[in-house]
């Protein structure tokens, strides 16, 4: 059975317009467009494919078919801020900061990623995890794909600069 699938792929530079006519015949309608919020190019699909990972794992091949490498799948609802965290818990968003910082909850909330504009980002799915086990929340499960995959992609990226990377990917056999 399969099911329509939306997601974007994150690429760092411009597509030629050889690039997008093969684009435009293998994937159909995609969007292109510029993303200034992660200094990048968005390329947004809307997939036929048995699951989310399918349709990203072939996305990525159609780009690589003209030259173009992904970087990352543009996952909005997994970068978060305080103000985010509390609005999805209910909870207000002093109450959240309080739990970044160890000063209520159990402690060990996962590390913000970034801080920009004075604003902290935080995962969702590591978010999550923590806001059921330690507070005893419930919340939907949190999609650990995209995080998969990102992190298979900046694996990728890395490989030609690691020595032994076939002994980094044997960690993924388990």
């Amino acid at each position: 059975m399969t099911g329509l699938q939306q997601f974007a792929l994150l690429i760092v530079r411009e597509p030629t317009d050889d690039q997008l006519d093969v684009l435009f015949t293998r994937c159909g309608d995609i969007t292109v467009e510029q993303d200034p919020r992660h200094d990048a190019v968005r390329i947004t699909f809307d997939r036929e494919a048995p699951s989310l990972v399918d349709a990203i794992v072939s996305a990525v091949r159609d780009l690589e078919v003209v030259g173009l490498d992904p970087t990352a799948v543009r996952d909005d609802d997994d970068l978060v801020t305080l103000a985010d965290i509390a609005e999805r818990v209910g909870r207000s968003p002093e109450a959240v900061r309080l739990w970044t910082v160890g000063r209520t909850g159990p402690g060990g909330f996962p590390q913000r990623l970034y801080r920009g504009a004075g604003v902290a980002f935080y995962r969702w799915s590591l978010v999550a995890p923590w806001l059921q086990e330690r507070m005893g929340l419930t919340l939907p499960d949190p999609e650990p794909t995209l995080t998969a995959i990102n992190l298979a992609l900046a694996l990728r990226a890395l490989s030609s600069q690691v020595p032994r990377m076939d002994a980094v990917r044997s960690l993924l056999a388990g």
